[in-house]
C-alpha cells in the first residue's frame, strides 16, 4: 500500500466506480439471460486459463526459465522479492530476446510468469540494485494486474495504466533501495544500456513536463502505455525521498 503512486491514488475512485457498475451490469445480464451469460463467462474463463498455460510454455520454449542453476542471481533476487511482498507462489521468470514472442502470448502468460527481456537483464546483471529494481517492478505487475485484484478491476483506463506503471516503479525502487540505480535502470529502458549514462536528468524532467503540457499533452497522457522516462524518474525520486 505504501508504494501506491500519487497518480494511481487519483485514479482509484474512478476505477472502483467503473468496476462496480460493470459487475452490476454483468449480474443483470446473468439474471435476464437465465444463466446463459454465466455459462459463457465460465467458458471464456476456461479458455483463457488454457491459453495462459499454453502461452506460458510457449514463452519457456522461446527463451530460458530462471532457476537455481540457470541465472541463479536472478532466481535469488526473485525469491527475496517474493518474500518482501508476501508472494507465496513465486511466478516463473523467463528471459527472452526482445522480439522472440508476440505480445499476445506474453499477455496471456503474465499471470504465471515474469518476462525479462535479455537486453534489460544484460544491463543490470553487474548492478544488483538495478536487477532488484526490474524484478520488483515486474513482480508488482503480477501482484496488482494479474493477481486477485484483477478480478475487481475490470476496466482500467489508459491513465490508470500509466499510474500503475509508476506504482510498480515505486515497488522496484523500494526493493532496490538505491535511487541512483533506479534512475539508471529507468534510463536504460528508454535509450538502451550504452547511452543511458549520457542522459541529463534535468533535461529529462523538462521534456516530461513539456510532453504532458497543453491539450496535446492531455491527449497523449490518455493514450500512452508507459510514462515518459523523465516523469518516471521524477516519481521515483519523490517516492524515495518521502
Amino acid at each position: 500500500g505504501d508504494c501506491i503512486s500519487a497518480e494511481e491514488r487519483k485514479q482509484r475512485a474512478g476505477v472502483i466506480i467503473t468496476s462496480v457498475i460493470c459487475w452490476m451490469v454483468l449480474l443483470l445480464f446473468i439474471l435476464l439471460s437465465y444463466g446463459i451469460v454465466l455459462v459463457i463467462s465460465v467458458a471464456s474463463f476456461a479458455i483463457s486459463w488454457l491459453l495462459s498455460e499454453y502461452n506460458m510454455r510457449k514463452l519457456q520454449a522461446a527463451g530460458v526459465t530462471v532457476s537455481e542453476r540457470q541465472f541463479p542471481e536472478i532466481h535469488k533476487v526473485l525469491q527475496e522479492a517474493c518474500e518482501k511482498y508476501g508472494v507465496k507462489n513465486p511466478p516463473k521468470a523467463i528471459v527472452l530476446e526482445s522480439s522472440a514472442v508476440n505480445a499476445f502470448a506474453i499477455k496471456f502468460a503474465r499471470a504465471k510468469a515474469i518476462v525479462l527481456h535479455s537486453e534489460t537483464i544484460e544491463g543490470a546483471l553487474d548492478n544488483p540494485a538495478e536487477l532488484r529494481q526490474h524484478i520488483g517492478h515486474e513482480l508488482a505487475h503480477c501482484i496488482l494486474d494479474h493477481g486477485s485484484r484483477r478480478h475487481f478491476e475490470i476496466y482500467k483506463s489508459p491513465a490508470f495504466k500509466i499510474a500503475r506503471e509508476l506504482t510498480c516503479d515505486n515497488c522496484g525502487t523500494a526493493f532496490a533501495n538505491d535511487l541512483d540505480s533506479t534512475k539508471n535502470a529507468l534510463k536504460k529502458l528508454a535509450v538502451g544500456n550504452k547511452l543511458a549514462g549520457k542522459l541529463n536528468d534535468e533535461s529529462l524532467l523538462e521534456e516530461g513536463n513539456y510532453l504532458y503540457s497543453g491539450i496535446s499533452g492531455w491527449l497523449l497522457k490518455k493514450n500512452l502505455t508507459h510514462p515518459p522516462v523523465g516523469k518516471r524518474i521524477q516519481n521515483a525520486t519523490e517516492f524515495f525521498n518521502s
